[in-house]
C-alpha cells in the first residue's frame, strides 16, 4: 500500500495497480477455462472467484492516464494510486459476474476490514498518531481471512455473484461508480490488451 512512486511493475505499470488489479485480471482470465470445468463438473454447478478490494475503494475512481507510469501517475498520491486499484478490483468483479454468472462463475468483490499488517509500512504517520490508529482502528490480522473464506466456502457463498462484502462476512455495498456496467467493460476490454503479448 502506498509504496514510492517510483515503483512500478515491469512492464511499467503503477506498481499498485499492476498487483491490485492487473495481475489478478491475467491470473483468473488465465484459469477461466478451469473454472468454467470447475462448475460445469461441481455438484452446485458453481466455481467462485473472491476479490478482495479494501473500503479504500469509495475514494476510487479509473484515470487510465494512470495507470502506466506518466507524468500524471507521478504527481498523483500514491494512497489515490492505492484507492485506484480496489476500485478496480470491484469494477473487475462486477464485470466477471456478468460475463459469467450464466456459467457458473460467482464473481464477490470484499472488503477484507482495516488489519495490523505489514501493509501499511510505506504510510507514514507521527509514532503518537500511528499507535493511536493502530490501537483504535486496526484489527488482528488473522479476522482479515474471515470474509474471504465465508465468500470463497460457505454454503451462502454460492449466491453471492456480482456481490460486495464487508467485515466479517456480510454484505454490504460497493458505492455505485463501481457498478457501472459501461466503466467495466472498458476496463475488461482496456486490460484484455494489456496483458494479449504476455
Amino acid at each position: 500500500m502506498a509504496p514510492p512512486i517510483e515503483q512500478v511493475t515491469a512492464q511499467g505499470y503503477d506498481l499498485q495497480f499492476g498487483t491490485n488489479f492487473l495481475g489478478h485480471y491475467y491470473l483468473t482470465t488465465l484459469l477461466l477455462p478451469a473454472l468454467l470445468a470447475g462448475a460445469k463438473s461441481s455438484a452446485d454447478g458453481k466455481a467462485r472467484v473472491v476479490n478482495t478490494s479494501s473500503m479504500a475503494h469509495i475514494a476510487g475512481a479509473l484515470d487510465y492516464n494512470t495507470f502506466k507510469d506518466s507524468p500524471k501517475r507521478k504527481k498523483s498520491s500514491t494512497i489515490n494510486l492505492y484507492n485506484q486499484s480496489k476500485f478496480a478490483n470491484i469494477v473487475f468483479s462486477n464485470e466477471l459476474a456478468r460475463r459469467y454468472g450464466d456459467q457458473g462463475i460467482v464473481s464477490t468483490a470484499l472488503n477484507p476490514g482495516n488489519l495490523r499488517s505489514d501493509l501499511q509500512r510505506h504510510v507514514t504517520l507521527p509514532g503518537a498518531i500511528a499507535a493511536l490508529v493502530h490501537k483504535l482502528f486496526l484489527h488482528p490480522t488473522p479476522l482479515g481471512a474471515l470474509t474471504q473464506l465465508y465468500a470463497g466456502t460457505s454454503v451462502e457463498g454460492k449466491t453471492f455473484n456480482g456481490k460486495y462484502l464487508i467485515p466479517w462476512a456480510r454484505i454490504g455495498s460497493a458505492i455505485s461508480a463501481a457498478n457501472d456496467p459501461q466503466q467495466s467493460k472498458q476496463l475488461w476490454e482496456w486490460a484484455e490488451e494489456q496483458v494479449a503479448s504476455i
